[in-house]
């Protein structure tokens, strides 16, 4: 495998995660339910002034991070080995 795989691969995960977890373009731009972000949606439908909906907020955030961890554990030998510099072969 070429040095520079594991170095992309790396660079997809952050930029996954990053637009996955994007809150405030979303929050700001996106106006209909249908097309909310997961965390836009579980802010905006599940806070309402200062009631906190606590067990439907946890689940929510639970299953809005499982995509980005299992995305993760697919891909983690090439993450670390992006962060260590170098490729076992």
């Amino acid at each position: 495998m070429p040095l520079a795989v594991p170095g992309l691969i790396s660079a997809g995960i952050f930029s996954f995660t990053l637009s996955w977890n994007e809150f405030i373009y979303a929050l700001a731009f996106i106006q209909s339910s249908e097309n909310k972000t997961v965390p836009v949606a579980i802010l905006t439908e599940l806070v309402t002034g200062d009631v906190y909906q606590w067990g439907a907020l946890m689940a929510g955030s639970l299953l809005g991070s499982l995509p980005v961890a299992i995305f993760y554990s697919f891909f983690v030998d090439y993450y670390v080995s992006s962060l260590t510099g170098a490729v076992k072969e």
